[in-house]
């Protein structure tokens, strides 16, 4: 007759299984090796409860759909990746409008593209500062436009006094108001032609003789 101590011991099978398992994060494969050691050695006097079975079984079934959905994403988000370099790279040679406050001047103060805001609602009156590296008000712009939507100007690059300001980084400061004085929401753009395209670890970069720019700044496709 067996040892009736060896079968009601504990479920060494399914122990060693678990304890080779370490620190690791269970997989199910690893789930599906425990619950057959399980079986295995269950005790005859006391078998699997078969309600508890099913409920272990409906666990590896949900383990398994929820690692084959995380790859499912994964998969999509790779994709998403090649879709946008190659929507990048068909940018090259195109005109785009980036929300984006920050642009370049070339030398003799040249602005290759054009500089800009989008209004969400009508305003009463709008300022257009340009700021400097520093922050600094180098130069004010004449309002473009007080309605709804987009305003751009083919700013010459010059200052108060006339002067060509020098080439570097510049920035759209645009404070917009309504008939009682309440500021009103504003966005600077800047309208440019992709030059050429980087890829890095963010996803796509933009490059144009006035700026650069992320994919998620570009708003429209159109001629500068």
């Amino acid at each position: 007759m067996a040892d009736i101590s060896s079968i009601t011991g504990t479920n060494t099978s399914a122990t060693s299984a678990l304890s080779n398992l370490g620190g690791t994060t269970m997989g199910k494969d690893d789930f599906l090796k425990l619950l057959v050691a399980q079986l295995q050695n269950q005790d005859p006097l006391n078998p699997q409860d078969a309600t508890e079975f099913t409920a272990q079984m409906a666990q590896f079934s949900s383990l398994e759909q929820l690692i084959g959905i995380n790859e499912g994403i994964g998969g999509l988000s790779a994709a998403s990746g090649e879709v946008e370099k190659l929507s990048a790279l068909t940018l090259i040679g195109k005109g785009i409008v980036a929300n984006s406050a920050g642009f370049q001047l070339g030398e003799g103060g040249s602005l290759d593209g054009r500089i800009g805001y989008r209004l969400a609602d009508a305003a009463a009156e709008v300022n257009v500062a340009v700021l400097n590296a520093n922050g600094q008000a180098v130069a004010t712009i004449p309002s473009l436009g007080t309605g709804v939507g987009e305003h751009f100007v083919n700013w010459d690059g010059r200052d108060a006094s006339g002067q060509s300001l020098p080439a570097g980084q510049y920035y759209l400061a645009v404070m917009a108001t309504d008939g009682n004085g309440d500021t009103l929401q504003t966005t600077p753009l800047v309208a440019g032609t992709i030059a050429g395209v980087d890829f890095d670890a963010k996803g796509s970069r933009l490059y144009s003789a006035i700026g650069e720019f992320r994919m998620s700044d570009v708003t429209s496709v159109r001629e500068i």
